[in-house]
């Protein structure tokens, strides 16, 4: 089977709701999706906005809409990524220009708690071999919280990558500490699977 007719029935599984067929095409255009942003966002946004956090809610907005998603010819999935990237880069633009002392401490954090989330699952090292093998998990990573259900998404970020505690993100969610765990542990669970399933038909 080519890899366009896979990832043809990997969408169509996507847009049926099949999350970790989800986390595989995001996968798969990971680097491409990227490499636009990179271009699209400049030094000077970058300063507000990172590629990373561009990156990501891409992704978590693909999430959020594909089951709305209609392909229209071969190369509709990525073009749709990058629209949702420009007007996500067309969002900071606004926003800087009402804001024209907007922090950017906000983003220096998020990347940062990327940086770490990665570190702690994806593990680190120094030689070749290890950084490859450290990109690549980083990619699944990301495209596997993506592809998390809303709440699993949420308790994720909030706890590793804000920083805040199962206490905070209780009462921010109007839930019990003991649920939160609960939804911690189901979501932490979760991602291991997506990210050994995203391995399965594309290897970076």
């Amino acid at each position: 089977m080519s890899v366009g007719h896979l990832q043809s029935e990997l969408l169509v599984q996507a847009v049926e709701g099949d999350r970790a067929a989800l986390s595989q095409v995001l996968l798969f255009h990971y680097d491409r999706l990227q490499q636009h942003i990179e271009r699209r966002l400049s030094s000077d946004l970058q300063r507000h906005v990172s590629v990373d956090d561009v990156l990501h809610q891409t992704m978590v907005r693909a999430a959020q809409g594909i089951r709305q998603y209609e392909p229209r010819h071969e190369n509709a999935f990525l073009a749709w990524l990058k629209t949702i990237a420009d007007n996500l880069i067309k969002d900071v633009q606004k926003k800087k220009r009402r804001e024209r002392r907007a922090d950017a401490r906000d983003a220096g954090v998020q990347s940062s708690s990327w940086a770490a989330m990665v570190e702690m699952i994806a593990g680190d090292g120094s030689t070749p071999s290890v950084k490859t093998q450290h990109r690549d998990n980083a990619r699944r990573l990301r495209t596997a919280v993506a592809a998390l259900p809303d709440d699993y998404r949420e308790v994720i970020q909030r706890h590793y990558l804000e920083n805040q505690s199962l206490d905070e993100i209780a009462r921010a969610l109007g839930g019990t500490k003991g649920s939160i765990r609960a939804i911690c542990y189901r979501a932490r669970k979760r991602l291991r699977e997506l990210m050994g399933r995203s391995s399965m038909y594309f290897s970076g």
